[in-house]
């Protein structure tokens, strides 16, 4: 076979060692891909879940906004004050309410005042550095009677 096995005795615990550090640098290339795809994925549920938190916001403002049985627009919400409000949450990822905000303007229109509004509804989900913030705007016009 081999005339001078003495000198090969060290190639096998050699070529072990290169092939251990090989498939160690790649499980630790996989393990941060595995990591990074699961903050990406846990933001997006997150971000899911504030942007329905929003809209829910927006759909109470406009509620309060505009009442069932109501002609008109009851503009008490728009006095500047922020509003969070009284949602249940649980189970859901997001610590608070959206923050609901109305602004009123008007406008006059061929000897009409014509009154829009705008709802803003910020709602935030996770915390720290997984915190997801959404904002909805809608607009919205008062009829006139």
């Amino acid at each position: 076979m081999y005339r001078n096995q003495v000198k090969q005795k060290g190639n096998l615990l050699i070529m072990s060692v290169v092939v251990m550090v090989a498939v160690g640098y790649l499980s630790l290339n996989l393990l941060k891909v595995e990591t990074s795809n699961h903050d990406t994925v846990s933001k997006e549920v997150l971000g899911t879940q504030a942007w329905f938190l929003a809209h829910s916001g927006v759909e109470w403002g406009l509620v309060q906004l505009f009442p069932l049985g109501q002609s008109g627009a009851d503009d008490t919400i728009c006095d500047g004050n922020i509003r969070n409000p009284n949602m249940q949450l649980d189970n859901s990822g997001c610590r608070t309410a959206p923050q609901v905000e109305c602004e009123q303007t008007s406008i006059r229109y061929q000897d009409n005042d014509i009154n829009y509004f705008k709802i803003t509804s910020t709602a935030s989900c996770g915390s720290g550095i997984n915190e997801v913030t959404r904002v909805q705007e809608v607009w919205a016009k008062e009829i006139g009677q």
